[in-house]
């Protein structure tokens, strides 16, 4: 049995994205390289090699949520504190620190 997939419609509000990067606004970088993992290049040989376009409309509605979420100051600046004292959990030291560990099995060197 085969099975078809139907085939993925970009949100067009994506191509209107690329079509403004492409203007310059964000200066006189070539950004012929970035569209390239966006649409297909030689290097990666296939569009949108990060599934960018496919999560963009995901990302869009969670983007909604996040500027609904920042009208309300108080609250938002209490998450904001609470988010970063909790950050420690999530840190790059102590994420290295547990790929070398658990991953990699590499033991820990102490510079004098």
């Amino acid at each position: 049995m085969i099975v078809k997939f139907p085939q993925f419609a970009p949100d067009p509000r994506f191509e209107e994205v690329k079509a403004y990067m492409r203007t310059g606004v964000f200066g006189l970088y070539n950004y012929e390289e970035s569209m390239g993992s966006l649409e297909g290049n030689e290097c990666y040989g296939r569009a949108d090699y990060f599934l960018v376009s496919k999560g963009f409309r995901g990302y869009l509605a969670c983007q909604e949520k996040v500027d609904k979420a920042y009208q309300d100051q108080k609250r938002w600046n209490k998450t904001s504190i609470l988010n970063a004292a909790a950050s420690h959990k999530f840190s790059s030291d102590q994420t290295i620190h547990e790929y070398a560990r658990d991953i990699w099995r590499i033991d820990t060197v102490i510079l004098p």
